[in-house]
């Protein structure tokens, strides 16, 4: 993650012009299209791909890294959530178990770690060691996910930079898993 930013820090810090599409940023002059992508398995068999909305906050925190010094992230984490709701622009860390009830009935203590590969063609993620949850309670549904910078299940602080809601929710019982893979990409739209 902290390449995909020092890239998206340099469109910033040229004061690049950029728009907020249901796609990710876009960046018209430099034909650029900055994605949030998650990939879904369920108990090992790939399910679905959705994209992502980057919130208001997690677009203030690449502006502060950006232009104002402010302090980097060096560990993001994976938190899921049971609401049927829609991300909003307005989420935040703070806010984001109300929202979206966070969704906790998983084995780990902790939400798992995002744990990104090397930078390449414009991309990084953590497909190589996907977050994975292991549910620890019978009939609990899954409908998206969001990328924080604390590791507290429910916590309240940080920063939220981008969440998801699944298209179909997922139905698990007592020891199924759930891995989810996040990519943040710099593309050339076709």
């Amino acid at each position: 993650m902290k390449e995909a930013i020092k890239e998206l820090h340099k469109l910033l810090t040229r004061r690049v012009p950029y728009e907020q599409t249901q796609d990710g940023l876009y960046f018209p002059s430099e034909g650029l299209v900055a994605v949030g992508e998650w990939d879904v398995y369920v108990n090992g068999v790939f399910d679905e791909s959705v994209t992502n909305l980057v919130v208001t906050e997690g677009r203030n925190y690449l502006l502060s890294v950006g232009f104002k010094g402010g302090s980097a992230v060096t560990t993001w984490y994976v938190a899921l959530f049971s609401g049927n709701v829609t991300p909003q622009a307005t989420w935040t860390a703070s806010n984001f178990n109300s929202q979206a009830t966070e969704f906790t009935a998983y084995t780990s203590a902790t939400r798992p770690t995002w744990t990104s590969g090397s930078v390449a063609s414009g991309v990084v993620d953590n497909y190589s060691e996907r977050a994975s949850f292991v549910i620890n309670e019978d009939s609990q549904t899954v409908r998206g996910a969001a990328l924080l910078s604390t590791s507290t299940k429910q916590g309240t602080t940080g920063t939220l930079y981008a969440a998801a809601k699944f298209t179909n929710a997922k139905t698990l019982d007592s020891d199924e898993t759930l891995d989810v893979g996040y990519r943040v990409s710099l593309t050339v739209p076709s």
